[in-house]
């Protein structure tokens, strides 16, 4: 990993604002469920705000894509982060006044970030392969990857001992002040305009453009192959460790709830130590390969997994001692595996997908990978309540290995092709 790009100024304050910002709203998303539970006692009053607020993404996303295609990225990317400030402060101001935050205002700052968030993303996405040379992405992916998952890990260990000792109105006015930090290190970045937007704004402009994004999609093999693998890595892996892995371990493996909290804590130390140790195998074999490896090879660990909530294995022990350290052991492996798949994949969609079209593009790909998440959770939570769980993972497995496999002619095909070669080809077929 080629820490030496972070001495680039664009690069740094962009990793900065990055940082900055998902920590504020972290920080905020884990209070808020903390609040609204602490407020109602009921889990399924914070889910149905997780709803409200993923509904409108999903349906607008597609949209804003044209929008993000159209306007300059970086007016974008400034004014949206203060315009988040502000609304996250006038909610901190009606705590301040009122005592507190009613289960309406939860709903509306839920769905007034998410809204922002819709042209925000496919705006930022565009950034780093638009600031950094092709042959540097892979390693801007990786410090990308390395500080967000940073950020992540951090966030509710520090709000959970904020709210524990001030509440949610100081974590309001933190994340408050990151969105404002964020947009003034911005406003210092130079990001070379690729927008296109059209002489007259209209519906027909709009249709017209709209069209060819998903032209792209259908007449680019790459890219159409990365929009539907990307949906079933998110779906297979949101399942098994969100669902999957509560019913493995408390239900069957009976931990504690801190050797939970270690099962968590584990898969993203692991993605964070992931660009470290893989940063020379991702450089030695193309984006391609490297993708169809990483998740062949988490086919198989997960296979192996299936064998930890077995009767037959839990039966040679006489606790749950090593049936939890081997799962440890797997998730860790895992972990710096699917990290080093994903900074493979995002890296192969910045280089086929041209910089004026990965607005739409990408919010094509991200809405199919939204729409996944919890329908893969909901079909698996049934599936772990009505199999065995070791059955559960197996399909899991079975799911990633069938998939990849479908796609294994075409990404080793692509892997034999330079970075010039698959853009050039991307040309001429949509053309």
């Amino acid at each position: 990993m080629k820490v030496g790009l972070l001495k680039q100024k664009d690069f740094s304050l962009l990793m900065m604002g990055k940082f900055v910002s998902l920590v504020g709203t972290q920080m905020q998303s884990f209070a808020l469920s903390l609040y609204v539970y602490k407020k109602t006692g009921s889990a399924a009053m914070f889910a149905s705000v997780i709803v409200a607020a993923l509904i409108p993404q999903i349906l607008l996303a597609p949209i804003a894509g044209v929008f993000a295609d159209w306007l300059d990225r970086k007016k974008i990317i400034v004014y949206l982060d203060i315009l988040s400030g502000l609304v996250v402060a006038g909610f901190a101001l009606e705590y301040f006044f009122v005592g507190g935050l009613s289960l309406p205002s939860v709903y509306a700052i839920s769905i007034l970030l998410t809204l922002f968030s819709v042209l925000y993303q496919p705006a930022i996405g565009t950034v780093i392969p638009t600031i950094i040379k092709k042959d540097d992405l892979i390693d801007a992916n990786a410090i990308n990857s390395f500080i967000m998952n940073i950020g992540n890990f951090l966030s509710p260990l520090i709000a959970g001992v904020l709210f524990g000792f001030y509440g949610i109105f100081v974590i309001l006015i933190i994340n408050a002040v990151s969105f404002i930090v964020a947009s003034i290190g911005e406003t210092y970045i130079n990001i070379p305009k690729t927008n296109k937007m059209p002489q007259k704004i209209s519906f027909k402009a709009f249709k017209t453009d709209f069209s060819e994004g998903v032209k792209v999609i259908k007449n680019n093999k790459i890219i159409t192959n990365i929009i539907i693998l990307a949906p079933i890595l998110n779906c297979i892996f949101s399942s098994l460790f969100s669902v999957g892995m509560v019913c493995i371990t408390k239900k069957i493996l009976k931990v504690s709830d801190f050797q939970y909290s270690m099962v968590e804590a584990s898969f993203v130390i692991a993605m964070i130590i992931a660009p470290f140790v893989t940063s020379k195998y991702v450089k030695k074999y193309s984006l391609g390969k490297i993708l169809y490896l990483d998740v062949f090879a988490t086919a198989i660990l997960i296979a192996i997994m299936a064998i930890v909530p077995t009767s037959t294995f839990l039966g040679l022990f006489h606790s749950n001692l090593i049936p939890f350290a081997t799962l440890i052991t797997i998730i860790v492996v895992i972990g710096i595996i699917m990290t080093t798949a994903n900074i493979a994949l995002s890296s192969l969609f910045q280089k086929v997908v041209p910089l004026d079209m990965m607005g739409r593009v990408g919010t094509v790909m991200n809405t199919c990978c939204m729409c996944c998440i919890p329908i893969g959770q909901v079909v698996f939570g049934f599936m772990f309540d009505g199999l065995s769980a070791w059955i559960c993972v197996l399909i899991c497995s079975a799911i990633l290995l069938v998939s990849i496999l479908g796609f294994r002619k075409s990404l080793l095909g692509y892997g034999e092709m330079s970075s010039s070669e698959i853009i050039s080809s991307s040309e001429l077929e949509m053309n």
